[in-house]
């Protein structure tokens, strides 16, 4: 890397996924490095000013992806940190909100932009969304960059997410991912980048610090309707440390699941989230939801499903006691929630 080079230094990380895959006799599987997928997508152009680095951690589908791939994307990020003015990373799509939200809880005091992305084709197919998805991406951290804007984000198909509100809502589609109760970051068109909104991150970090303990001990459960309350019991007695509750609504549940959630709530943290993708959860407004509020139950709020998940995996790797857990599930770092008691 030439020493006299004044533009903006990027870090490309490469994990796997689609965008890195190639076509087999048994199905798509990862196989290019990351300066393979950018030559292969960018033909080895970058957007003006941007010099890139690479680095390759992994190369899995990312239904693999577990919590340890995320503490090894988030510590290659903080070791390389002085060195760089971004990160990117090149990710499969199926976790991807998922590790977006762990590493914006494990990156504290992050003060540079760290953007995802991937593709819902690989990249040696002639209609890969790989080319579009990476440039957008390049083209947003110089804008980041220009403008000061840090955190942990998502660019699909010229829509830039904050990391902790992202969520994959097709299997199928270029445009795969939304916002979840939140506005877009920014749109990326043909002329530039658009900011739209920057989000409002507590930053209590001087500097850089790694906090990477994930408790996966979690069970998340989607209500229907005749759900048999005792099963709740049994995943507590076999070491869940934590559960996500998928609720109707803002919050809606039987009245034997609100018995049940008022007893186990007392011993492990219940997070109350709703299956709505969009709208979160607000248990003062029925009377089915306020019969909740004098439980040790914590409602998600307008939080994304993933984020939720996560969120609580990461306060659990902090502490197991379920006051201290709810402080700081309800505490907002990275603009991922607005309180709603």
């Amino acid at each position: 890397m030439s020493s006299r080079f004044s533009g903006i230094k990027v870090l490309v990380l490469g994990v796997g996924g689609t965008i890195a895959s190639t076509i087999t006799e048994k199905g798509l599987a990862p196989s290019f490095s990351a300066l393979e997928v950018v030559k292969r997508a960018l033909g080895g152009d970058l957007p003006q000013h941007l010099e890139a680095s690479y680095m390759d951690l992994m190369r899995i589908d990312s239904s693999l992806m577990m919590p340890e791939h995320w503490v090894r994307i988030a510590r290659a990020i903080y070791n390389s940190y002085e060195d760089y003015d971004a990160f990117l990373v090149l990710h499969g799509t199926d976790t991807m909100a998922y590790t977006a939200s762990a590493l914006a809880f494990a990156l504290r005091g992050l003060r540079k932009p760290v953007v995802l992305t991937g593709s819902m084709r690989s990249v040696e197919e002639k209609d890969s969304d790989a080319p579009k998805n990476l440039k957008g991406s390049l083209e947003f951290i110089k804008k980041a960059v220009e403008l000061g804007i840090s955190g942990v984000f998502l660019v699909f198909n010229n829509k830039v997410i904050l990391g902790v509100r992202a969520s994959k809502i097709s299997s199928l589609d270029f445009d795969a991912f939304t916002s979840v109760n939140y506005p877009y970051v920014a749109m990326v068109y043909d002329t530039g980048v658009e900011v739209r909104h920057i989000p409002r991150r507590l930053l209590e970090e001087p500097g850089l610090k790694l906090d990477d303990s994930f408790d996966s001990s979690v069970l998340v459960l989607k209500v229907f309707p005749g759900m048999r309350p005792e099963f709740l019991d049994v995943a507590v007695s076999h070491g869940v440390r934590g559960l996500v509750i998928e609720a109707f609504g803002l919050g809606g549940l039987s009245s034997v699941l609100i018995e049940k959630l008022k007893e186990i709530s007392e011993k492990v943290p219940v997070i109350l989230t709703s299956q709505p993708v969009f709208g979160g959860v607000d248990i003062k407004v029925y009377e089915v939801g306020r019969r909740l509020l004098d439980t040790e139950v914590i409602p998600a709020c307008d939080m994304s499903k993933e984020c939720a998940i996560i969120k609580l995996m990461w306060a659990l790797g902090k502490t197991k006691k379920v006051s201290e857990v709810r402080h700081v599930f309800l505490k907002n770092y990275e603009d991922e929630v607005r309180p709603c008691l």
